[in-house]
């Protein structure tokens, strides 16, 4: 659970010769022997994918044959970092050393879109629940635990700077992508790809440091006497108008995904 203080990517472990936490690259390759231990690969995969898919409701999730077969080809450090743990003898009894890398980079190729990946950012927003579906898919405790991660673990070596300046649990990969969860509020998913020194999307980093500081999304921007900023959770006279608008927009246009998550906004507007 702490911050490893080094690149994702070191064969480095903490001093009980555990990974520091499940965002490194160590901690990854360890949390997949320990996912279904006692089913097969392709049962392993059906299952996360599945997971992934509830997640964010049902919208695209897909993967990446070529990725995989990039990180398979030149996933030196990552199998280093396997036999590191292996020796240390991190991995569970009877789990295999090389099956986990494998299915670790299948994982690394499960791509979504942002707006997929927003969906699943908003699960984490409301508690577990997706906003979509209204599908419980997580517990409370959980996603407590799961942001709690994020908050201090999901930057990299930014993480520090980012729960100072932005004040919220996020996640980024290395590429570009930027998941981004408002407790109680909304989840947002960006992707640029030009990354800086740390493996984090620069212009993902300036959005979200520019959200924080226009609306008072900041874990304490809440405390008494603090400077006002905008909060949207209140609406104005205008909002229930655009909403309407919105929706016969996207009835016109067939979007069936913008269609489903109005159903479920106006439903839970009008409980």
């Amino acid at each position: 659970m702490e911050p490893s203080g080094l690149k994702f990517n070191v064969l480095s472990l903490d001093e009980e010769d555990k990974p520091h936490n499940p965002m490194v690259n160590a901690g990854a390759i360890l949390i997949s022997s320990l996912i279904k231990p006692l089913s097969n690969k392709a049962e392993k995969f059906d299952y996360c994918m599945e997971f992934v898919k509830k997640m964010a409701g049902q919208e695209y999730v897909g993967f990446s044959n070529a990725t995989f077969q990039s990180e398979k080809e030149t996933g030196d450090r990552n199998f280093a970092i396997g036999y590191y743990m292996k020796e240390k003898k991190c991995f569970p009894p009877g789990a295999d050393m090389i099956d986990s890398l494998d299915f670790y980079f299948q994982l690394c190729s499960i791509e979504v879109t942002c707006e997929s990946g927003s969906v699943l950012a908003a699960t984490l927003a409301n508690g577990g629940i997706c906003p979509i579906t209204g599908d419980q898919v997580l517990s409370a405790e959980a996603v407590r635990n799961t942001l709690s991660l994020m908050h201090s673990c999901g930057m990299y070596d930014f993480s520090g700077q980012m729960a100072f300046h932005v004040g919220l649990p996020a996640k980024s990969g290395v590429s570009g992508a930027i998941l981004l969860v408002v407790p109680n509020v909304m989840g947002v998913m960006c992707w640029s790809p030009p990354l800086d020194r740390v493996g984090n999307s620069v212009r993902g980093i300036h959005f979200c440091q520019e959200l924080v500081s226009q609306f008072n999304f900041h874990n304490y921007d809440n405390l008494r006497h603090f400077v006002k900023k905008q909060d949207p959770r209140r609406q104005d006279g205008d909002d229930r108008n655009k909403s309407v608008f919105n929706l016969m927009f996207a009835a016109f246009s067939g979007d069936v995904s913008a269609l489903r998550r109005y159903k479920k906004l106006w439903l839970l507007v009008w409980q």
